[in-house]
């Protein structure tokens, strides 16, 4: 047996997936004036009907979710055009923490070049090139949205069209919006438009560290809506030693 099947013998591949989706309650915090998720019941088994039924009423944008060019951009395509194939595929998760201005209100954003090197870095880091990634998802935040915050940055729309010009197909976010509140006229979602790039909202990237893996994050199949809530699932995978068992040596008898 050659060293390699040895070696490959001696390992396994090990998948983890990671749930990247915002939990969604009457809670779940949607951007000031627009409508909180409410959930009630319309039938319930305990008072007698044959099976619970829940009406919900939200905005397309709580919790987790994609923003569609109809949302900020009239006569743009509806959640129901976005391309699958964007959503699914190789992915790279960028903290961007130590690059965002808190000196400002609301804060700045990572600056195009900082994050370009910081992809670059990661890229390099396992031999790629960082003009062969197709997605990426940025992590702003030490913990998950709970609340309103009106200090969040937004995206440098320079950083949305390079990538997009350089084949970006998806920018994932663990902030509610591409812009910040105080935003009119929303650049950085029009770059995303206009460079046909993906934009997901909502993200919860506090427990998975930077690096590449597999993203599956689909919007839900709703007609002519201006967003979709989206499951979004991240999936890593590592090769682990297995221990070389101890090889058994039978007991030698006496005569």
């Amino acid at each position: 047996m050659t060293d390699a099947r040895v070696a490959l013998n001696r390992a396994q591949v090990q998948t983890t997936l990671h749930d990247l989706t915002t939990p969604v309650d009457a809670l779940t915090p949607p951007w000031p004036g627009d409508q909180p998720f409410r959930r009630a019941s319309r039938w319930s088994i305990e008072a007698g009907d044959a099976v619970n039924v829940d009406t919900v009423t939200t905005t397309t944008h709580i919790g987790t979710h994609i923003d569609a060019p109809s949302h900020v951009r009239s006569g743009g395509h509806s959640i129901d055009r976005t391309p699958l194939d964007a959503c699914i595929g190789d992915c790279l998760i960028v903290d961007v923490r130590p690059l965002v201005g808190v000196s400002t209100s609301p804060h700045g954003f990572a600056p195009l070049t900082l994050v370009r090197s910081r992809i670059a870095a990661l890229a390099r880091g396992v031999g790629r090139e960082a003009s062969s990634i197709k997605r990426v998802l940025l992590r702003h935040r030490d913990a998950p949205v709970s609340t309103w915050d009106g200090q969040t940055p937004g995206l440098d729309p320079a950083f949305v069209q390079w990538f997009g010009d350089h084949g970006g197909r998806l920018i994932g976010i663990d902030l509610l919006s591409f812009d910040p509140e105080t935003s009119k006229m929303l650049p950085a979602h029009s770059a995303a438009i206009d460079a046909g790039v993906v934009m997901l909202e909502g993200l919860d990237l506090t427990r998975v560290p930077e690096g590449f893996g597999d993203l599956i994050a689909l919007p839900a199949l709703w007609i002519g809506a201006d967003a979709a809530p989206v499951r979004a699932v991240f999936r890593r995978e590592a090769v682990c030693s297995i221990p070389t068992p101890n090889p058994i040596i039978p007991t030698r008898r006496n005569p």
